[in-house]
């Protein structure tokens, strides 16, 4: 049997500085609006290959470093991204890994209750984006799945078990 290991120490939270500069990154204004949501799928993307090693704790610290970056209400994306990663990892025995498809039904349902719970944040603080093109983010974030998983695979190797040799 195959275990799924780090390549090195500290690889999640490097990729979680990979996701924070490609949030940070400048786009065009015509863009900006599909920006994926980097640091969500970062954080799906490790529960799904190594749940036991993303925490409630580090999805908290990094939606209170998004809050304190975009200027939002203190504890709105620290909220959010904690709800991201307790679905993902409460949603993983239901599905299987392996399957893009299954994949794709985990992304929409976990980043679809992050955004809404951020619309549902800023509607009751008078900052409602009242436009369908609030949910862009949601569908650049599935085209851009498979490319940014084959990305993060990376930071994790397979290493055979010795016992297999």
């Amino acid at each position: 049997m195959n275990s799924t290991s780090l390549r090195f120490p500290g690889a999640i939270f490097v990729s979680v500085i990979l996701a924070f500069l490609l949030l940070l990154m400048p786009l065009p204004d015509k863009l900006l609006l599909w920006r994926p949501e980097w640091i969500a799928l970062t954080f799906i993307y490790w529960t799904l290959i190594l749940p036991n090693k993303v925490s409630l704790f580090m999805a908290w610290f990094a939606g209170l470093f998004i809050d304190i970056i975009f200027g939002s209400i203190l504890g709105q994306h620290a909220f959010t991204m904690t709800i991201v990663v307790f679905m993902s990892i409460r949603l993983l025995p239901r599905i299987s890994k392996n399957i893009l498809w299954h994949q794709y039904a985990l992304i929409i349902l976990v980043l679809g209750t992050y955004l809404l719970l951020n619309l549902w944040i800023m509607a009751a603080t008078g900052n409602n984006p009242a436009t369908w093109r609030y949910w862009l983010p949601l569908l650049s974030s599935l085209i851009i799945w498979p490319f940014y998983s084959w990305v993060l695979k990376f930071f994790r190797e397979k290493r055979a078990r010795f016992d297999e040799f």
